[in-house]
């Protein structure tokens, strides 16, 4: 056995074992699930821009067959697939395009989308499992919920006619997820690959493996085209009580999913916006924690950022810091 094989070997056990334990950690461990979903891919991301592509699908292979076996007794398939997906699919698409030589910024764009077709596939695979329709499955998991959980809302005192109208509510959700799932799935995407690129970018340099580093996050900024897509996602939803019964529904999920992508990337933006002016102004860490903080509060409640990073479109603040700070000196 060679050097290279030797290193290969044990890289590649430490990249299984890790995954196994993101694993894990993905199924058992809610909410720490959703942290875990887009640091699954980076053992074997590393694996394959260090190794080369079979070796990223030997660690894609042994992981989802571990993690099926230790997870099958217990919560079914539905894990084992997932995790061999994201560490077939994100991880060693990833993986090959850092061989390819990719900038960070492509990187990014790459991983978002990486991540939806794996995202896709997912749930096209749990539907073909269970033989039912997006919004049959979805209305069955209500129901499961509902006959799982009476007693649960009882104790807390409400009474059989508020949960009767909160399981209604939630058939009505369930309903109407299916047709915004391209949007709810793409921005899932940019979230996870964003958190992806950044954790892998630290794990990489610690391993000594070359990543690149051609792009800061305070200097994103979205193409002025989805200022079209904002605008056009409004009027989809305006003209949709409008149109007639042929056409209504579908303006009125068409412009909702139009709308909810250009607002997150807009609110990324808008993120983006304050990173810089904390990164210009040097703000300490705790600081700067707490403002990311404060702005997405209030993004819950006034949509602030994503409207900071929409007119950044036309006025451009980081620009004009710039020139002034230029022209100051």
């Amino acid at each position: 056995m060679t050097t290279n094989s030797r290193t290969a070997l044990l890289d590649g056990g430490k990249a299984v074992s890790m995954s196994v334990a993101l694993g894990i950690v993905m199924t058992f461990l809610f909410p720490l699930s959703i942290v875990a979903v887009p640091v699954m891919p980076i053992p074997a991301a590393f694996i394959t821009s260090r190794h080369g592509v079979r070796a990223g699908l030997l660690v894609s292979l042994l992981t989802g067959l571990l993690c099926l076996g230790l997870t099958l007794p217990l919560v079914g398939v539905y894990a084992g697939i997932l995790i061999f997906m994201l560490t077939l699919v994100a991880g060693t698409g990833a993986g090959l395009a850092l061989r390819m030589g990719i900038s960070e910024f492509r990187l990014l764009i790459a991983m978002a989308a990486i991540f939806s077709v794996t995202l896709f596939l997912w749930l096209g695979s749990l539907l073909l499992i269970v033989g039912q329709g997006p919004v049959d499955a979805l209305q069955s998991l209500v129901d499961y919920l509902a006959a799982t959980s009476g007693d649960f809302y009882q104790s807390l005192g409400m009474s059989q006619e508020e949960i009767d109208v909160r399981i209604t509510q939630a058939r009505d959700f369930a309903s109407a997820l299916p047709y915004l799932a391209p949007a709810v799935i793409l921005v899932m995407s940019i979230v996870f690959s964003s958190a992806n690129v950044a954790i892998a970018r630290r794990v990489f340099d610690r391993l000594s493996q070359p990543f690149p580093r051609d792009f800061a996050f305070r200097d994103f900024r979205v193409h002025w085209a989805f200022v079209y897509m904002l605008i056009l996602g409004l009027l989809f939803q305006f003209l949709a009580p409008y149109a007639s019964e042929t056409y209504a529904f579908g303006l009125e999920n068409v412009g909702a999913n139009l709308y909810i992508v250009a607002e997150m990337l807009f609110f990324i933006q808008g993120i983006a916006i304050a990173s810089f002016f904390l990164w210009a102004y040097k703000v300490s860490g705790v600081k700067r924690t707490a403002v990311y903080i404060c702005l997405v509060m209030l993004e819950l409640f006034l949509s602030l950022t994503s409207w900071m990073g929409l007119f950044d479109t036309w006025f451009n603040y980081r620009k004009r810091f710039i020139r002034k700070k230029l022209s100051g000196q």
